[in-house]
């Protein structure tokens, strides 16, 4: 009848000699039990000996009580889960292969601590580790050793991905982005994903200058373009860094600083590295706030549009304007694009802004017609998302017509980085807008990836250069050098060209030297209100040699 049962059953005497064993405990232990019998169990099995069945057996036999213990026996690859049962004869062993338990429960316990997508630490090991390492961690004030450092990453561009190609090509790219964090795992380093395309590596016993070296490393490793189903795709990282600076710091307060960090460097332009302190923590606050008050901005007609004159290189005459967004807050004052822009654009409030300011052009074209004021063309700045929106072609045709606008007057800027979310749907809307009448403006030309092929087949009509161009001027031999090839090749494919950051008379001068078309910058006037920008027009414009120069250099 014991050899009917399903768990091995053997008997050992008080000499520890084998005196009974079934047929699944001949099975299990992969020996004849005629081999086994009137024999040591330790003697077979010496190796048990440092074993915790060794102790276990021991236990019940001198205690009386039975006793249970389960482990993995190497020489058979196998975990058993064994009791025994003294008696006054020796013990009864039952026992029992539970292999594919342990490996389903190790199965479970490491999904339980691992994101399924990429593999890596999930939020819920990572703040474990996190803990523990703060536990271990020695740190000595006053050196420049901080005992851990905490380096938050957040993908730039990586919802233009999603959005443009859709989740499966996101989601091989998020594999791919932790492939490449893999790299610099260490014995001191690790790293984990603890939401969307946000990722974390906690550097142990390391300084700030070893954790910003890291991090340098790690947005270098990202931004390398990717290869996957069959698409390139380049996406940026911004990275916050927490370090502990005093013993007794939590994870949970690391993580948050380096949150902090993150978001101030996303605020910053992205492709950036911030190290928290605690100005950080009320720049958070002050973003979180202004989040709160978008709605009233458009509401009580808070944002406005100031226009930066773009004129002739050769002659100074008005050839058009770029505008730029402003927020007149109530409490903070008039606000440039980089203090609130990125709330917007993170908002729901984006498609509304981009009707706003496509609304804003035109109305303000439409008076300026009105009065005779002669405004040759007005350039909007458009966003990856804001671009590839559905219906965009639409509302500039709607509120041209409204306005009384001719679409000819209307310009839309692109960077190039938006033209690499997806080209195919950006040459789509923008072959659209060619035909209504809209010409387009590529932005920053040179500072991206300044790709010979999306030249040849959007319908672009202008390369601006970048200002970090025009400021070289002058100071690195190879600027001119990448200007006039710039101006060349738009003159090849039929574009003008049009010079940013402009702020000097020898920049305008060489510029023209080259045959740059049109130029904008300080030399020619900051950012104008729209009253001011009308009198700017009305006035008989002086040549350019004769501009006064604005100082100092503001942002845009």
């Amino acid at each position: 009848m014991l050899d009917s049962l399903t768990d091995g059953f053997m008997s050992v005497n008080q000499s520890w000699r084998f005196t009974y064993l079934n047929q699944t405990a001949e099975r299990l232990l992969r020996r004849d039990r005629n081999d086994l019998l009137g024999r040591g169990i330790w003697d077979c099995y010496p190796d048990l000996m440092e074993s915790g069945y060794y102790r276990v057996y021991h236990e019940a036999a001198a205690s009386g009580q039975p006793g249970s213990h389960t482990e993995y026996y190497a020489p058979l690859a196998t975990w058993f889960e064994a009791r025994a049962f003294p008696h006054d004869e020796g013990i009864t062993i039952l026992f029992r292969d539970v292999t594919r338990e342990h490996e389903h429960a190790a199965q479970l316990e490491y999904q339980a601590g691992h994101d399924h997508l990429t593999g890596l630490i999930n939020r819920r090991l990572c703040m474990e580790m996190m803990s523990g390492a703060v536990t271990e961690a020695v740190f000595r004030p006053g050196t420049d050793d901080t005992g851990l450092a905490v380096l938050f990453l957040d993908l730039d561009r990586f919802k233009e991905v999603n959005d443009a190609f859709g989740h499966t090509v996101g989601d091989a790219v998020l594999r791919e982005v932790a492939a490449r964090l893999r790299r610099f795992t260490t014995p001191s380093t690790f790293s984990a994903r603890v939401g969307g395309d946000e990722f974390i590596l906690v550097l142990r016993d390391g300084s700030e200058g070893a954790a910003e070296v890291l991090a340098r490393a790690v947005q270098a490793e990202v931004a390398r373009p990717l290869q996957v189903c069959g698409r390139c795709v380049s996406l940026g990282a911004s990275i916050g860094i927490a370090l502990m600076t005093e013993a007794g710091e939590s994870a949970e307060a690391l993580l948050a600083q380096a949150d902090t960090a993150m978001y101030a460097a996303k605020s910053a332009g992205r492709f950036q590295l911030r190290v928290y302190h605690r100005e950080l923590q009320q720049g958070l606050r002050d973003r979180l706030a202004l989040r709160g008050d978008l709605h009233s901005a458009f509401a009580s007609n808070q944002l406005e549009l100031h226009f930066q004159p773009q004129v002739a290189t050769a002659d100074g005459s008005l050839v058009g304007a770029e505008a730029l967004l402003r927020w007149r807050h109530p409490v903070r004052g008039l606000l440039a694009p980089a203090a609130f822009l990125d709330v917007i654009l993170d908002s729901p409030m984006e498609g509304a802004l981009t009707e706003w300011v496509i609304d804003a052009a035109c109305r303000h074209l439409g008076e300026w017609l009105a009065q005779g004021i002669p405004v040759p063309r007005i350039s909007v700045n458009l966003s990856a998302r804001q671009l590839v929106a559905p219906g965009l072609p639409d509302t500039v045709v709607r509120v041209t017509r409204a306005y009384g606008v001719p679409p000819t007057m209307l310009d839309v800027e692109i960077t190039e980085n938006s033209l690499m979310s997806d080209v195919e749907k950006a040459s789509s809307v923008l072959d659209a807008l060619k035909q209504a009448g809209v010409s387009t403006s590529l932005d920053d030309f040179g500072s991206g990836y300044s790709s010979l092929a999306y030249l040849v087949r959007l319908p672009i009509d202008t390369l601006k250069i970048d200002k970090s161009f025009v400021w070289a001027l002058g100071e690195a031999p190879r600027a001119m050098a990448v200007i006039s090839a710039t101006i060349g090749l738009a003159r090849s494919l039929g574009m003008s060209t049009l010079a940013e950051g402009v702020e000097t008379e020898a920049q305008r001068q060489a510029l023209a030297a080259q045959g740059c078309d049109a130029i904008q910058g300080y030399l020619v006037s900051r950012p104008l209100s729209s009253d001011v920008f009308a009198a700017f027009v009305s006035a008989r414009p002086l040549p350019v040699c004769n501009q006064p120069r604005f100082m100092p250099h503001l942002e845009d």
